[in-house]
């Protein structure tokens, strides 16, 4: 839709699209006003509230005076301590140097992506893939390929499908891992694969490994792994999903020190600098370790087979169980099939509106790879997960 007067957008804005997750997430709580019990599955946040020790830091750092500006690349102290932390848990030599941080790793995702991309140029995503990367790869002008994910392929990116995509325009790859929504992780064999690759090719690699300690069986092996990754990897983290911070918008770009350079021009004109204070928690967050996060990650599997259960109850719904993040992408085509509903949106609408559940339909995530799903986000009570299946399920059955 186009602003009405002297209020003419551009192209570029126009090819943006929005994260549907927030569209039903205002939905849902314009039900809650009007007295609607909401059970949602929707926005992808965890639900637990970040340590008390790290809200005290941040408290402590304001009472110390981090309230001011600070450099555009972010505060030494949280280089320093992302450094020390990449390189201790993944057996890397990380320098501060190549760290940056960014308001949010989605800003970190949009300033690689503008820096880095020229109109025309094509970038490979994974469909069903998350909706940032197709967005923003649209307004710098390139093209989007989609990396299609499927039960034929286990719903799991593999060197060889990307290798086949690959052309002369190819100028990045974004890799999601694991993967929201289909919840999957990459093998060692095929990050090591692609990552060498792209290397090969002069093709930059955007790896987003945000849900990297959400990971259930077996472990994350990162691109930073890989020992070509200062040639070519553009690696996105942050602290919304593991430490719980999301409204603390802090992410950050581990990439060649030269390129963040200039970076660091980009991100002083979008935003100065990322939060002060905030950084420094963070930082001192880090130094204190993930042990706390063990019980999280356990209680995270339970809600994730008490779900792949109750999803795997009704009739029709394909599920396959998750390897790692917090989501699930059953398919309901047979049940919208024998429903007479048009698609998984009208699904996912009526099961907000007659039943008070928030699900996201597959088509968010954006292309074809997503018709026929919904997206479940399990960052929920176990409670909520029986309640909320339980009245999709009534639903199904009086439809």
């Amino acid at each position: 839709m186009k602003a009405a007067g002297a209020f003419k957008l551009n192209e570029s804005v126009l090819r943006l699209g929005a994260e549907e997750a927030f569209v039903y997430l205002a939905r849902g709580l314009e039900l809650k006003r009007k007295g609607v019990d909401v059970i949602s599955f929707g926005i992808g946040q965890p639900d637990f509230q970040p340590p008390d020790f790290v809200i005290e830091e941040a408290y402590r750092a304001m009472k110390e005076g981090y309230n001011g500006y600070g450099p555009s690349l972010g505060m030494p102290e949280l280089r320093e301590a992302i450094a020390e932390f990449l390189s201790s848990e993944r057996g890397v030599d990380v320098k501060p140097s190549e760290v940056a941080i960014t308001v949010g790793a989605k800003a970190a995702v949009f300033m690689g992506m503008l820096s880095l991309l020229e109109p025309g140029d094509e970038v490979i995503v994974p469909d069903p893939g998350y909706p940032l990367y197709e967005s923003v790869a649209r307004f710098v002008g390139a093209r989007p390929v989609y990396l299609r994910l499927h039960g034929g392929n286990g719903y799991k990116v593999r060197y060889e499908d990307v290798e086949k995509l690959v052309s002369e325009r190819t100028r990045m790859i974004v890799l999601n891992y694991p993967e929201n929504p289909v919840g999957t992780t990459i093998d060692r064999r095929d990050v090591e694969a692609i990552v060498e690759l792209a290397c090969r090719r002069g093709i930059v690699v955007l790896s987003d490994e945000i849900y990297d300690h959400f990971v259930y069986e077996g472990s994350h092996f990162s691109t930073l792994q890989v020992s070509e990754w200062r040639n070519c990897v553009y690696y996105v983290n942050g602290f919304s999903k593991t430490f719980g911070m999301t409204g603390w918008r802090l992410g950050y770009v581990v990439t060649n020190s030269a390129l963040l350079e200039r970076l660091s021009v980009v991100a002083n004109n979008m935003y100065s600098c990322p939060p002060t204070f905030a950084q420094i928690a963070a930082a001192r967050a880090l130094r204190h370790g993930l042990g706390w996060f063990k019980s999280i990650l356990e209680g995270y599997r339970r809600r994730r087979d008490l779900m792949y259960e109750k999803l795997s109850g009704i009739p029709g719904v394909k599920v396959r169980r998750p390897e790692g993040a917090f989501y699930m992408f059953p398919d309901f085509s047979e049940v919208i099939r024998e429903k007479g509903l048009r698609s998984e949106r009208e699904l996912a609408d009526r099961l907000l509106h007659e039943k008070g559940v928030v699900v996201l339909p597959g088509t968010a995530f954006p292309r074809d790879g997503g018709v026929g799903h919904l997206r479940f986000s399990f960052a929920v009570d176990e409670s909520s997960i029986e309640r909320g299946i339980a009245r999709i399920l009534e639903w199904l059955e009086a439809a």
